[in-house]
C-alpha cells in the first residue's frame, strides 16, 4: 500500500522518531522536506552554540544603504 502522510513541521522530529520503531522493512521514507530547511536548521543551532563569528553592522553601514536607496528612487 501506498499512502502520502503530511506533517507539520513541529511534529516532524517526533513521528521519524515513531517510524524508527517500526520493523525496518515496515516503512520507506521519502523525504519533501526542502534541502534548505536542513542548512536554516544547522546554521541556527551554529548560531545558538556560539560558534558562528558575526559582527555588527554600524549605522555608517544603515546610513549608506539609504543613500543608495534614495539614489535609486530618484531614477
Amino acid at each position: 500500500m501506498t499512502m502520502t502522510i503530511n506533517v507539520k513541521d513541529r511534529f516532524a522530529d517526533q513521528v521519524m522518531a515513531f517510524l524508527k520503531t517500526l520493523p525496518k522493512d515496515a516503512v520507506e521514507v521519502e523525504s519533501s522536506r526542502p534541502w534548505y530547511a536542513d542548512e536554516v536548521k544547522r546554521r541556527v543551532e551554529e548560531y545558538k552554540s556560539g560558534k558562528m563569528e558575526t559582527y555588527p553592522l554600524d549605522q555608517d553601514f544603515w546610513d549608506s544603504m539609504d543613500k543608495r536607496i534614495d539614489e535609486m528612487d530618484s531614477h
